[in-house]
């Protein structure tokens, strides 16, 4: 949760740009088409309900409402509305970004039954690029990070940090892609944003744990 230097959020925002430019161009779309067929003919029962299960990690809806509650109760323990702002900070980012960028880029699913559905800027009822659920990956799990921490008042081992902030991100891209409810690049896109945006909101969010606590009243 370290303060990074401004062009770590800058890269991998330059990066979402030159792919959404390339997939316009028509690039990488033959690899989207031939992953997506690749992993219907590779999808049995047991694969399909696993996968879904993992696909709920990155579920803006069901994080973020688990958070808000942590963040509630730490913050009436802690006397501060920092913690719950955390919270309702990084889900306002989320659809103030992600949301547009999906209406913008009008690219529809897999499995849309649209000829150009694998095209961006193509069908106005498409909502699939970029992945939201990546992008919940990079931007939600250093909030859980964040409020772990200052839950125990320390900061959490590194293996135990890294797994939360990786694992997550890795399941997610995986589940999202090999259900065929999303793109191959509609995950990458996910992934670099989320990157973005988790590099921009780590400025904000890295001071959290410093919060001081208040006074108890000993009286």
């Amino acid at each position: 949760m370290r303060r990074r230097p401004w062009w770590r959020a800058l890269a991998p925002l330059v990066g979402f740009a030159l792919l959404t430019g390339a997939l316009a161009a028509g690039a990488f779309l033959e690899l989207d088409v031939v992953v997506r067929d690749w992993c219907d003919a590779h999808r049995p029962r047991a694969g399909f309900l696993v996968a879904k299960a993992l696909y709920f990690l990155g579920s803006a809806n069901l994080i973020a409402a688990i958070l808000l509650v942590v963040a509630v109760l730490l913050g009436l323990r802690d006397r501060t509305v920092r913690p719950a702002v955390a919270v309702v900070g990084t889900a306002l980012v989320s659809y103030v970004v992600v949301v547009p960028l999906k209406v913008w880029t009008d690219r529809s699913a897999p499995h849309a039954p649209w000829y150009d559905a694998v095209e961006v800027f193509a069908n106005d009822a498409g909502w699939s690029y970029p992945s939201g659920h990546v992008v919940n990956t990079l931007i939600w799990y250093p909030v859980v990070v964040l409020l772990a921490e200052r839950a125990v008042h320390r900061p959490l081992s590194t293996v135990v940090r890294r797994a939360v902030l990786v694992v997550p991100v890795v399941l997610v891209f995986a589940s999202v892609t090999y259900l065929g409810y999303h793109w191959l690049t509609d995950s990458v896109a996910g992934l670099l944003l989320g990157l973005a945006l988790a590099q921009s909101l780590n400025a904000v969010w890295s001071t959290s744990n410093s919060w001081p606590r208040p006074p108890r009243n000993t009286r």
